[in-house]
């Protein structure tokens, strides 16, 4: 989505300071873990990202990383009719002076903890189209809606890095069109041709692209 939510590559934000915390409130903890289980339980599955876009640009800037996670998991549990805004609204008015609601299902704590445990490599590509060294440019688009494709890297000529393997394609998903999965690719460019030259040394940007997203440049 070519909006503010597409924010790599932008200046103005300032530098990144690292932080080695996963997780700075216990509230942080439970919202990652509840995302999990939306996944497992496959509400919505494939919108992460597209409900966080939907958030309001002013509001998206002033909003917390865990924030527009929040914000993405109740819009995707409305969309799949799990919960409605007037329950919403209902649970923070009684959490303010009650202990919050509990539910025990042993069986569907087991198997998410399993799948949390089990976790495995992405399916190898079945027909992939470019092969690690080969040169790809980056098509040039603009989608109105969702897409997994950052806007600093469209129309750049990169160099595939390795193959990750076969993936649903997200804007498909989104769009509720059901594709056959595609390759997945690392693809390599150089800072010079993302950005320009910069006071920095070049340095080398891998971004994750569709195959969907690419054309052969040829040698």
């Amino acid at each position: 989505m070519d909006s503010v939510h597409d924010m790599g590559g932008m200046h103005g934000f300032g530098p990144v300071v690292p932080d080695e915390a996963v997780f700075h409130d216990d509230w942080e903890r439970r919202l990652f873990a509840l995302n999990r289980v939306s996944r497992l339980a496959g509400i919505t599955v494939g919108h992460f990202r597209a409900a966080i876009e939907s958030m309001p640009p002013a509001e998206y800037l002033a909003a917390g990383y865990y924030e527009r996670w929040m914000y993405g998991l109740q819009r995707r549990l409305e969309a799949a009719g799990t919960l409605t805004p007037d329950e919403v609204q209902a649970a923070m008015e009684r959490v303010q002076g009650e202990p919050p609601l509990e539910r025990s299902d042993p069986e569907f704590t087991e198997r998410c903890l399993a799948a949390q445990r089990s976790g495995g490599p992405m399916a190898a590509a079945a027909a992939a189209r470019f092969r690690p060294g080969r040169r790809v440019r980056v098509r040039r688009m603009r989608p109105a809606g969702h897409t997994r494709c950052p806007r600093y890297v469209r129309g750049a000529l990169g160099v595939i890095d390795r193959v990750h393997g076969d993936a649903l394609l997200p804007d498909a998903l989104v769009r509720g069109e059901e594709r056959p999965p595609e390759a997945l690719y690392a693809v390599r460019f150089r800072s010079d041709d993302l950005f320009g030259p910069g006071d920095e040394p070049p340095f080398r940007v891998l971004v994750d692209l569709w195959e969907s997203y690419l054309e052969e440049e040829p040698d």
